[in-house]
């Protein structure tokens, strides 16, 4: 609570202070299951997702691994992690977005029209999506089941398959790009989420 409270009034600093907490929360998770699941007892929707999400970064000097070593100030990030929902045996799968960039978290509305649509790279490989929601109920869900970086980053959700979920999965490089007049492009930036992301595609498989 103290940490998104203090994020409103020093973005800067406490961008890297996340960050590094997210290295070190990541680690500390090694020792649990990297796939999550459990029943929204509000909705009745079972809920899978991975343990720790993607973090994409608008800085492209340098991949953080581990990321407390190469923190760098004012950069934006997108964090993405994988979602099934399960409505008593109808699965739809879903990619949801913690974005924190101080263009939208400082805004009064909070719906940053530059992801209204999104395109992913991976390797060779691109596909777009459209936003399916800005909150849970967009999903079906009670609450959100990843932490955003920040209090106030801005959820978003997008439909996706489990081939483009397998892209992502076993590609070297990903790449997100904003659909806006300027574009914006977030590239890989933590990777070791990429294996909770790997093991979330296994488990769904079953």
């Amino acid at each position: 609570m103290l940490v998104g409270a203090m994020s409103e009034r020093f973005p800067h600093w406490l961008t890297a202070i996340s960050i590094a907490v997210l290295a070190v929360l990541s680690a500390c998770a090694a020792g649990q299951l990297p796939v999550v699941e459990k029943l929204d007892d509000l909705t009745a929707v079972t809920i899978t997702y991975s343990r720790a999400p993607l973090v994409l970064s608008t800085d492209t000097s340098t991949d953080l691994a581990p990321a407390r070593d190469h923190i760098q100030i004012g950069r934006d990030y997108v964090q993405i992690g994988a979602i099934e929902v399960n409505r008593m045996g109808a699965l739809q799968y879903y990619l949801w977005l913690g974005i924190s960039d101080a263009t939208y978290t400082e805004s009064a509305d909070k719906r940053p029209n530059d992801f209204d649509s999104i395109v992913f790279i991976a390797d060779d490989d691109e596909f777009k999506l459209d936003v399916h929601g800005w909150t849970p109920g967009a999903i079906g869900t009670s609450e959100p089941v990843y932490k955003k970086l920040f209090r106030n980053s801005v959820d978003a959700y997008y439909q996706v398959t489990l081939e483009q979920i397998r892209l992502l999965t076993e590609a070297d490089g990903i790449k997100l790009r904003t659909t806006a007049s300027a574009p914006k492009e977030y590239v890989l930036s933590y990777r070791p989420a990429k294996d909770d992301l790997a093991a979330f595609l296994r488990a769904v498989l079953q």
